[in-house]
């Protein structure tokens, strides 16, 4: 993508996009909607992308893409393991905010799309970045050297799941409250910190 495609047009095509994407899914969205939601015609969305479902490839794979970069800015920034930890339950929440059920019900009952796949590909990058980060963790002494890497990420998708139960979100004032509850729980446990 070069950089005349990143700016005017291009960007109302992408950003109006991604909106209708993430709210009503794929398969309910059409070119026309796009097109008349950012103020374009369809000759234009078709300069640029050459059908709907090549075009949501395209968005998947750009945010998934700046996720994977602000996750590596955490792993190597120089934030305090606790910090990492924590801005990594952040983003990954950041990064499925607004995303509508609809969204990923196309992706995942559909995989003739090819959606699935780019997600796979994505998620396995990032996956491997987060074990090495573990690893790497657990080689500096800075968690137990008992624990299993598999248990830590079987573990945190668990805690992932907690912060999409309405119930137990509604218990608390903000949501970044019910993280730190869970990276405290996740660090300390029920005993009380010395």
């Amino acid at each position: 993508m070069n950089n005349t495609k990143k700016t005017g047009k291009y960007q109302d095509i992408f950003k109006t996009g991604k909106e209708l994407f993430w709210k009503y899914g794929i398969k309910r969205v059409t070119v026309e909607e796009i097109c008349q939601e950012a103020g374009v015609s369809k000759m234009t969305f078709y300069k640029f992308f050459p059908n709907k479902i090549e075009f949501a490839k395209i968005i998947l794979k750009v945010e998934i893409g700046e996720s994977l970069k602000k996750f590596d800015q955490v792993v190597h920034g120089d934030l305090s393991f606790t910090e990492k930890v924590k801005q990594m339950f952040i983003l990954k929440l950041e990064g499925t905010k607004d995303i509508s059920i609809e969204f990923i019900s196309d992706i995942y009952k559909n995989p003739d799309m090819g959606l699935l796949k780019v997600i796979e590909k994505q998620k396995q990058k990032s996956l491997g970045l987060f074990v090495d980060f573990l690893t790497d963790s657990q080689k500096k002494g800075l968690i137990r050297k008992d624990i299993k890497i598999d248990f830590i990420l079987y573990y945190t998708n668990q805690m992932l799941q907690m912060f999409v139960d309405k119930q137990l979100v509604s218990k608390y004032d903000y949501p970044q409250d019910l993280i730190m509850e869970a990276m405290n729980f996740l660090f300390y446990g029920l005993l009380p910190q010395k």
